[in-house]
């Protein structure tokens, strides 16, 4: 099917500019709330335990679950989407166990007030750039999958509708915050719920019945298409042995831990009304995830029975056509406005999420004594300056499911060791913590690099063209396995820097915003 040949493209567009309306509706009425920065951070905590699950859901749903998952299924089966959804829904439930009770007994606002009342100043200015790069990446994997959305229906240029999508995330996030963002989770995770469900009964009846679709599942690379784990003849994606393994556990950890110590994460938690809604709330929403992020797994799986000739870019456009060849027009719409959903509540979250790093704790770092207003102002001015940097990276990049994992793989490697220690160990000290985010941070580029000469680029000879390395992949591939051995640096690092430097650098007591001692868990 051509770009933007869909007879009832027009109707698709309207339906969108419509949803895009009613979002920034909620931003202007969510403005009306808006008081001082906490209001604007973390909705003045008092998220009730729905809105608290709506919002959770939704951030974490995003394009990389969607179009990015779909594409993965069709490709690799069930191992393909071990990083997502497996592996973000385990953070969400992970995130409920150790870490939400903690983040919002402290009373932080932001994740870099943790790390600057831990360890220090240094460390919370290290923190605050690890986490402000990670979500401007997150943006713009969010950025592109739209673009792509308006691409396929309507034949508008990528660039086009990536520009169009980042103006009207930056009008709603700037209005209102994360009550502007919270509310319009909620809504979008009904929408997006009911446009996943719509298509799901179209797509099994049209090859046969579930019964047909668990007896032929297959995939492009003819991997046990349902397997969770590495096998004997196919390894995990065809890699085998030790870097098998680091790839397999990579992908596990990748969202799975890497997007535990995130801000968009933590501002959700710090948002609930209490500890006990912050809680529920992370495994209420990791069980649905899970359950509503598999959809599109299958969909992937399906696809590649009706159709297993397309190219490796146009998997990430499966969703969009399944809707376009085998649903009516007006349930169409309804799914266009669920992933549009999708795509828009993790894309305002992450926005929100580096506005807030930076309006906070980073005009602190340059003028502590700023007031309420002050902050307020500034966190709004680097709404648009925050989008515009995932705009230029959206057009730079145009990819969508890789863009997203990556983004947490930084987190993974620099921030995870120091932020766990925080709570589970009294004697890390701000040296060991700074050692083991650059420690991890640069190991992991230099194993990236070694892997993909010594393993990843052999492996990708001949994915498209016979006889040359698909370097996309082959640096992907490398990426991903590299994060393991380079995490377990930082976790080396961390406690052999630490024990080394106790009487130069006295650990600091865990506190809550007040100075308060807190128990470490």
């Amino acid at each position: 099917m051509e770009l933007g040949s869909y007879q009832y493209g027009s109707m698709v567009l309207i339906g969108v500019i419509i949803y895009m309306l009613v979002m920034l509706g909620i931003g202007w009425w969510s403005s009306k709330r808006i008081k001082d920065s906490t209001d604007y951070i973390v909705a003045g905590r008092r998220l009730p335990l729905f809105l608290t699950i709506g919002t959770l859901f939704a951030t974490w749903f995003c394009a990389g679950t969607l179009m990015g998952a779909t594409a993965q299924s069709y490709l690799f089966g069930n191992q393909g989407v071990i990083f997502d959804p497996w592996g973000a829904a385990l953070c969400l439930v992970l995130a409920g166990i150790f870490f939400a009770r903690m983040m919002r007994r402290g009373g932080y606002l932001t994740l870099v007030d943790f790390f600057d009342i831990r360890f220090g100043k240094k460390m919370g200015f290290a923190s605050a750039i690890v986490l402000v790069i990670a979500e401007i990446g997150w943006v713009g994997a969010q950025l592109v999958a739209f673009g792509t959305i308006l691409q396929i229906f309507t034949g508008l240029p990528l660039a086009y509708g990536i520009i169009i999508s980042c103006a009207v995330l930056i009008l709603y996030t700037y209005l209102g915050g994360m009550w502007s963002v919270t509310l319009t989770d909620v809504v979008q995770m009904v929408i997006l719920i009911v446009g996943i469900l719509v298509i799901l009964p179209y797509a099994i009846d049209h090859i046969g019945g579930w019964s047909y679709f668990f007896e032929h599942a297959s995939n492009w690379g003819e991997l046990p298409a349902f397997s969770m784990a590495p096998t004997t003849e196919e390894g995990y994606l065809w890699y085998f042995g030790v870097p098998g393994w680091f790839y397999y556990i990579g992908a596990w950890m990748a969202i799975g831990l890497g997007s535990i110590p995130a801000q968009d994460l933590m501002q959700r938690l710090l948002s609930a009304k209490d500890e006990k809604v912050a809680v529920v709330g992370s495994y209420v929403s990791g069980a649905l995830y899970i359950v509503v992020g598999m959809i599109p797994v299958i969909l992937g799986i399906v696809m590649f029975e009706i159709n297993a000739e397309l190219t490796i870019p146009e998997t990430e456009m499966i969703l969009p056509w399944l809707a376009i060849q085998y649903l009516p027009p007006i349930l169409t719409v309804i799914f266009v406005a669920g992933m549009v959903a999708a795509l828009m509540s993790s894309s305002d979250s992450a926005l929100l999420a580096a506005s807030s790093i930076i309006g906070y704790n980073g005009l602190k770092y340059v003028k502590p004594e700023a007031t309420g207003k002050e902050t307020l102002k500034i966190t709004r001015l680097f709404v648009p300056i925050i989008a515009i940097s995932s705009l230029l990276l959206a057009l730079y990049a145009e990819t969508i499911y890789m863009l997203v994992v990556i983004a947490w793989s930084i987190i993974l490697v620099g921030l995870f060791a120091p932020y766990a220690a925080g709570y589970f160990w009294k004697k890390c000290n701000e040296i060991g913590a700074l050692i083991a985010l650059i420690g991890g941070f640069v190991s992991w580029i230099i194993l990236s690099y070694y892997y993909f000469y010594a393993e990843t680029a052999e492996a990708n000879i001949g994915i498209i063209e016979e006889g040359v390395v698909y370097t996309e992949w082959a640096i992907w591939d490398a990426v991903y396995i590299a994060s393991v051995p380079a995490f377990l640096i930082s976790v080396v690092l961390m406690i052999v820097v630490s024990l080394a430097t106790q009487k130069g650098d006295p650990a600091k007591p865990l506190a809550d915003m007040n100075g308060n001692p807190m128990k470490l868990v």
